[in-house]
C-alpha cells in the first residue's frame, strides 16, 4: 500500500493511459502540429508557420527571441512569401532573492515577457491574434567572480527566449489553425 492509501499496478496505469488516449482521440483532438496530408481534407499548419514573418525586435535579448521564434515557426517546411507578421514586444526585468551579509545579490531571478500580435499582411492590416506572454528563470551571482556571473545570466536570457518564443509559437498555431477550414 502507498503512503495515499492505494496504489495502482503498472499494467491498470498502462489500461488508463491507453484508454485516457483513446477517449481524446474520439473527442476529436489533434496535436498542433499535426496533419493529415494523406486524407487532403487539412491543410499544413507547418506552411502556414512558416509564412510567418517576424519583424525586428531591438536589444539583444529581442535578437535571441526572435532567432528563437523565426526556427520554431520554420520547422518542418521551408520559408514562404509571408502572409502574416508577428510583432513582438519584449521585456526583461531581474530582481535580487538571494542577499549576503555585505547587501550584495546572490541570485537573481529574471522575469521575461512579451506582447505580441499576429497581423495579416495586406491591405487592410488585420490583427488576427494578440497576447501577452510570461516566463521566469533565475541565476546566479557568484561573488568575485564576474565572467561565472556574466555566463550564468546570459544563461538564464537564453533559457527566457526560448521559453517565451515556445509558449508565443504555441499561441500562434492555435489562432493559425482556428482560422484554417474544418478536416
Amino acid at each position: 500500500m502507498s503512503r495515499g492509501g492505494w496504489s495502482i499496478s503498472s499494467s491498470k496505469r498502462r489500461l488508463i493511459l491507453g484508454t485516457g488516449l483513446l477517449l481524446l482521440g474520439g473527442c476529436g483532438f489533434r496535436p498542433v502540429n499535426g496533419t493529415n496530408r494523406a486524407a487532403g481534407v487539412e491543410p499544413d499548419l507547418a506552411e502556414e508557420l512558416a509564412a510567418v514573418q517576424v519583424t525586428l525586435i531591438p536589444e539583444r535579448f529581442g535578437q535571441l527571441l526572435r532567432r528563437n521564434l523565426q526556427q520554431r515557426l520554420t520547422i518542418g517546411a521551408t520559408p514562404r512569401a509571408p502572409r502574416h507578421q508577428l510583432r513582438v514586444e519584449p521585456s526583461l526585468l531581474g530582481e535580487a532573492v538571494g542577499i549576503d551579509r555585505e547587501g550584495t545579490a546572490t541570485r537573481v531571478r529574471s522575469i521575461a515577457t512579451a506582447r505580441w500580435a499576429l497581423v495579416r499582411i495586406g491591405p487592410p492590416e488585420t490583427v488576427v491574434a494578440s497576447g501577452f506572454e510570461r516566463s521566469l528563470d533565475a541565476s546566479n551571482v557568484p561573488s568575485s567572480q564576474f565572467f561565472a556571473a556574466d555566463s550564468s545570466r546570459e544563461a538564464a536570457e537564453r533559457r527566457l527566449a526560448d521559453a517565451l518564443a515556445q509558449e508565443v509559437v504555441t499561441r500562434v498555431a492555435l489562432a493559425l489553425r482556428r482560422q484554417m477550414p474544418p478536416a
